[in-house]
């Protein structure tokens, strides 16, 4: 049969496999990505929604859909070039003697992407009266598309000035000749298919296309791309099969196999019911709870919830973002949280969610050690192939498609993930996009807003204004919110920022974008106020003294649940060795600098011992640091705490007492104890350094001091903001208010680096780079290192599997701890690196569970964790 032009031209190629034939047509393989692009279109209305809203210029749907399947169609134009082809030297022979007899030049450095860019550039029509470049919003839309391999390229891109040898002067004249042919056969191609019947031309302009719409364009483009490229959806076919035949030949194939549900792209939510069917049986809403039904109407948009810790605000934006899946303004939920530990314990909650909402969801966890969370494997387990062969559908599982790479994260029905995953969505790592399309499918839940820092602020604020730019919905939780911070994050929803004094600091509340005042509590669901006495106890180290330490025994054996924060870890490794040597109740310890194989259990223990449904078996005492902080649900009778910022103080009472029970006599009535220095000491030390700001320790702890007793709700108010408060008091002392203007400036600087970040086009890092990862917190992160026997193996002996074994990532990471950045230069300072960003420290055995390693000096105890001395 006689070829065409196009048909010379391979797109994708595998002499490998058995295939047959070994090459994959371009014509068909642009085809394939245009056929997933449709129908994911027509199966996903939200998709529909994100880009009308993206390109408000075109108000036609079915012409705005024809501009994009037009453009994706040309993802890969830079492969229609003779040193693309050469790429595949045992294809050319089948596929275009001609070239195989005089190869081009210069293809080793070949970007298909970049070079696709460039080439398209020249075939843009020109506007009247513009110069010859073309016109500048082509350009928008062909950069989108033409990054599809991992970022977006534009006309100031550094590599593009690369390119000019590879436009003409790389093969003998009649094989560019070809090329040039081949590339304005294709346009003409597409634009039959997509353009002509919309009644537009190849030479009309398509419509504005801003960085949001570039971003959301580069990621559907590029989620279709990926499920177009698998020869196992979209097998190889010979050449010559009408472009149109074949078109729709695919798209039939992709309905009837149900290849989207399949990878788990998509899935049918439930009606809404109520939020009553995500409480116990018996249970009825209480609260902010009583606002989601009553008065929130289901509109895409942004809402703020600020109610006291365990209050049901959970439930609530669960409510909240199912009765959005309802009315179709998201097909998704994305629910990130501040840490590792806090997006664990949500998994199990979102996984009884998803089997209320959906008939069948695909949840997926997101953060850097998710493999070892045994909830998720099995959930990756429910979603493999081989299971699907031999057990019906599991009603919540994790398809194997979206488990197989981190950048899928956020394309299931559900995503639980730790803030740094959606962060990621705004910086400069490539395929951030693909991150961005699954949060403008999604309703985004942050929970903790509040722990974020004036960087990590920032950056939330840029994914807040491009989930609108797509007309997304975002909903953001916090117990404890200074008025500052929720009158900025309110404002990314608005066009022109609203006065602080036009919405009233009522407490608890529901905050809408389009309103200037919150829903508010009727009378009857005001939480019930609870007074919680304080007291300081002052030590020069802030910690508790001997007869400290007798009185959290005691409360223990009178069979009280105790809860100890230190700020710092060497404090914690100290008092629960200081309790443990008493020998006198049971003593746990968690922080996060021990073993993930250690940490997994004892973070399991700590949730079974101090939870909701802890069994009633005696008194213990809980030491930790902050990781109890936020989104754990534990219930302490009585609590202990160094001094830290109001809000986070809170954010620990919201473990006390958080449910109803019956308590130990003498602890009816929730106390806390805050560990202090000696009156009038200016100088916070190593806590100072951690929270930054001394003027909020020491406000903190004057209020303490003057009212000895926190009354909520109220308090949730009236303490946070007289401690935020930007005017300095009059009796501050001078020392306090010059460390806040230095800690002031800092976060300005922070807030305006971050910004700075998401403005930048290239992206140097992979999105599972540790560098990457290093771009969502300021500062220098930590260092981890991999604690081993002399031999090399495992401390318990257990030889380690080879790199090759695909168990090895796993045991590697099992083996890990954590240590503080600034052990870098000190205590692991003739420390190496090994390739793969980790410390080896090779540890000699001093007793059961406890190690040394000679050249550093650190020990490790399965109990205690890291630690620079010998605590045991």
């Amino acid at each position: 049969m006689e070829t065409t032009t196009l048909d010379h031209y391979w797109a994708k190629a595998d002499t490998t496999a058995e295939h047959d034939p070994s090459w994959h047509p371009f014509v068909h393989h642009a085809l394939d990505v245009c056929a997933v692009a449709a129908e994911l279109w027509a199966a996903s209305p939200r998709t529909q929604a994100a880009f009308a809203t993206a390109f408000p210029a075109e108000p036609d749907p079915s012409r705005r859909r024809a501009w994009v399947l037009y453009f994706i169609a040309l993802h890969d134009l830079g492969k229609l070039h003779a040193c693309f082809q050469c790429k595949a030297p045992d294809v050319l022979p089948l596929s275009w003697p001609t070239l195989a007899a005089r190869p081009a030049s210069g293809c080793g450095r070949f970007d298909h992407g970049l070079v696709g860019y460039a080439l398209g550039r020249k075939l843009a029509p020109t506007l009247p009266g513009r110069r010859p470049r073309g016109c500048p919003h082509w350009r928008g839309w062909l950069g989108a598309v033409t990054g599809h391999h991992g970022e977006v390229f534009d006309d100031e891109h550094p590599r593009l000035n690369d390119t000019k040898t590879l436009l003409d002067g790389y093969a003998d004249p009649d094989i560019e000749a070809q090329d040039q042919a081949a590339r304005r056969d294709w346009l003409a191609h597409a634009a039959s298919l997509f353009l002509e019947p919309q009644g537009i031309t190849a030479d009309d302009s398509p419509p504005p296309c801003d960085d949001s719409a570039r971003a959301l364009l580069a990621g559907f483009c590029s989620l279709c791309d990926w499920i177009g490229s698998d020869s196992a959806h979209f097998p190889y076919r010979a050449p010559g099969e009408p472009a149109a035949d074949y078109w729709r030949c695919r798209r039939q194939h992709i309905r009837d196999t149900g290849l989207l549900h399949r990878l788990g792209l998509l899935g049918e939510s439930r009606p809404y019911p109520g939020l009553t069917a995500l409480l116990r049986d018996g249970e009825r809403p209480r609260g902010v709870q009583t606002l989601i039904d009553a008065s929130h109407a289901a509109r895409p948009g942004l809402t703020l919830i600020e109610a006291p810790t365990g209050s049901g605000k959970t439930e609530a934006a669960l409510a909240l973002a199912w009765q959005l899946l309802a009315a179709g303004e998201a097909e998704t939920i994305v629910f990130a949280l501040p840490t590792q530990a806090t997006a664990n314990a949500m998994l199990g909650r979102c996984a009884d969610f998803a089997r209320h909402a959906f008939d069948d969801a695909n949840l997926v966890l997101a953060h850097g050690h998710r493999d070892l969370n045994a909830r998720f494997r099995a959930l990756v387990e429910r979603g493999t192939p081989s299971a699907a062969d031999t057990q019906p559908p599991a009603s919540v599982q994790c398809a194997h498609w979206l488990a197989s790479s981190r950048k899928r994260v956020f394309l299931g029905q559900l995503g639980v993930c730790t803030i740094d995953q959606v962060l990621l969505s705004v910086l400069p790592v490539r395929h951030n996009f693909i991150r961005a399309f699954g949060l403008h499918r999604a309703v985004l839940i942050v929970d903790e807003i509040h722990a974020y820092d004036a960087y990590m602020q920032g950056l939330l604020d840029e994914v807040l204004r491009r989930q609108r730019a797509t007309g997304g919905s975002a909903i953001l939780l916090s117990a404890t919110l200074p008025s500052r911070i929720r009158e900025r994050l309110l404002d990314t929803w608005r066009d022109t920022p609203a006065t602080a004094t036009a919405r009233p600091a009522v407490y608890p509340a529901l905050w809408r974008d389009d309103r200037t005042t919150p829903d508010c509590l009727p009378e009857t669901e005001q939480p019930p106020g609870r007074t919680v006495a304080l007291e300081l106890w002052r030590d020069p180290g802030l910690r508790p003294d001997t007869a400290g330490i007798e009185a959290l025994i005691e409360a223990a054996r009178q069979g009280a649940r105790v809860g100890v924060v230190m700020n710092l870890v060497d404090d914690a490794q100290w008092l629960a060795q200081q309790l443990r040597d008493r020998d006198a109740v049971p003593v746990d310890l968690f922080h996060a600098r021990l073993r993930r194989r250690d940490r997994q259990d004892i973070e399991q223990r700590v949730l079974e011992r101090y939870g909701r449904d802890a069994a009633e078996d005696g008194g213990r005492i809980l030491v930790a640091t902050q990781v109890i902080e936020q989104s754990l649900d534990l219930d302490l009778d009585w609590l202990i705490t160094q001094l830290c910022p109001v809000d986070l103080l809170f954010q620990r009472i919201g473990r006390l007492h958080r449910h109803p029970r019956a308590r130990p006599t003498g602890f009816e009535t929730p106390r806390c104890n805050v560990l202090a220095p000696p009156e009038g000491t200016e100088d916070y030390g190593l806590h100072q350094l951690i929270y930054g700001d001394a003027r909020l320790l020491w406000r903190t702890e004057r209020l303490i001091r003057e009212r000895s007793e926190a009354r909520f709700p109220a308090a949730y108010r009236d303490w946070i903001e007289t401690v935020y408060d930007d005017q300095a008091q009059d009796d501050e002392p001078d020392a306090i208010y010059g460390c806040h203007c230095g800690w002031r400036d800092a976060q300005r600087a922070a807030n305006d680096k971050a910004i700075q970040l998401t403005r930048l086009n290239q992206t140097q890092f992979r999105d599972n780079d540790e560098r990457a990862h290093a771009l969502t917190r300021d500062g220098e992160l930590g260092v981890d290192v991999l604690l081993l026997d002399h031999t090399g193996h495992t401390l318990e002996g257990e030889p380690l599997p080879a790199t090759t074994d695909p168990a090895w990532e796993e045991a590697r990471l099992l083996n890990t701890c954590p240590a503080p950045s600034s052990w870098k230069k000190t205590t692991l300072a003739d420390c190496p690196y090994d390739e793969h960003g980790q410390v080896p420290l090779h540890m000699e055995t001093i007793g059961p569970g406890r190690w040394r390693c000679p050249q550093s000096g650190l020990t490790y105890d399965t109990r205690l964790g890291l630690s620079r001395q010998d605590i045991g």
